[in-house]
């Protein structure tokens, strides 16, 4: 089980890096605008997130790699709601000094996990947000926050697979929910730039790596 598991830490690293050289040019694509520029900004946090959860998986530091998917999750689903929902002024709060004043102005703008899933299934309705987009997000909500979060607040998931032991095959299933969320977030940048090109690539490199 141990090669096993090395062979898809390995292959999983490969599929993160084929999905960022396909994206890696989108930032410096001319005449963005601040609220696809703030839209990168939360999707590189949540690559980032991405990134760690699997360095610390092949460090066996399985617990908090678990807890990290949520974050990842989390700031994706941010950077969804900035582009398709989030109003200029919430973007232009964002933009402001980093101050104590500025930081409560601007999330108290912020709604929770289950507003923002609310919001852009209205614009799901609207015709504004492709429909696969939010329920993929929502799949993924249902099936394995729950239990993020309990790794996150060291619930009972974290203190069973402390006592017991963390197994590989959850593990895995942990790393592949991490690289579905890094697949959107992928798709998520070929739209804000309107790129056929990156969207079919993505696509095509899902299948690679299947």
């Amino acid at each position: 089980m141990q090669t096993t598991f090395n062979e898809f830490c390995s292959k999983s690293f490969e599929f993160r890096e084929a999905l960022l050289r396909e994206t890696k040019n989108v930032s410096t694509f001319e005449e963005l605008k601040h609220k696809d520029i703030a839209t990168l900004i939360l999707a590189d946090i949540s690559s980032e997130h991405g990134h760690a959860i699997h360095i610390l998986a092949k460090n066996r530091c399985s617990i908090s790699a678990s807890s990290l998917l949520r974050l990842q999750f989390e700031s994706l689903l941010r950077a969804k709601w900035l582009y398709w929902v989030a109003s200029n002024d919430v973007i232009e709060r964002f933009n402001k000094p980093l101050t104590e004043q500025n930081v409560k102005q601007a999330e108290k703008r912020i709604p929770t996990i289950n507003v923002i899933l609310s919001e852009l299934e209205v614009k799901v309705e609207e015709g504004k947000v492709p429909k696969k987009a939010l329920m993929l997000m929502q799949e993924f909500k249902d099936m394995a926050l729950k239990a993020s979060n309990s790794y996150v607040h060291s619930g009972m998931h974290a203190f069973s697979r402390r006592k017991d032991g963390f197994p590989e095959p959850l593990m895995i299933q942990i790393l592949q929910n991490s690289n579905g969320l890094e697949a959107l977030k992928a798709m998520l940048l070929a739209t804000l730039v309107e790129s056929n090109e990156i969207m079919q690539e993505v696509v095509n490199l899902q299948y690679i790596y299947l």
